[in-house]
């Protein structure tokens, strides 16, 4: 990553709200666990799910982040199923601010079952070797019955 830019939060949560002159978040629905009903029928879609996220920058340049979801619970992959692809999604840093708040929203995601899922902010690097996918930042949720 970047020295330029780190994350300080990533939050899952069902909506943010914005406002005021800094701006000040209002984080709503923030929980570890996305309950769903017993007799839920797998794929099950999760319409809108945001993620907070608070950037502190130094000389930063507007930069484009993926959102990426895993379902670590797959009984078909020991280490995960990527469910889940959203963005690019470009992030205007400006050369003066210190921090940013930016909310990344993704929508209609295809949740496949229970268990632990993994969301993972991410950024390409061009490097000698070719273009690098980087992690910025990971929270977690669990689906359950």
């Amino acid at each position: 990553m970047s020295r330029r830019v780190s994350v300080h939060h990533f939050v899952a949560n069902l909506t943010t709200r914005q406002y005021g002159p800094h701006p000040t978040s209002d984080l709503l629905g923030v929980d570890y666990t996305h309950e769903v009903p017993a007799d839920t029928e797998f794929p099950r879609t999760l319409a809108k799910m945001d993620l907070f996220t608070r950037f502190y920058a130094r000389n930063a340049k507007p930069t484009d982040f993926l959102v990426r979801v895993w379902w670590l619970g797959s009984p078909r992959r020991r280490r995960g199923e990527m469910i889940g692809q959203f963005g690019p999604f470009a992030v205007p840093f400006l050369s003066t601010e210190a921090v940013r708040d930016h909310v990344f929203r993704v929508s209609n995601l295809q949740l496949r079952g229970v268990g632990r899922h993994a969301v993972k902010l991410v950024r390409a690097v061009r490097t000698w070797q070719g273009d690098k996918l980087l992690i910025v930042a990971q929270t977690h949720f669990l689906v359950e019955r």
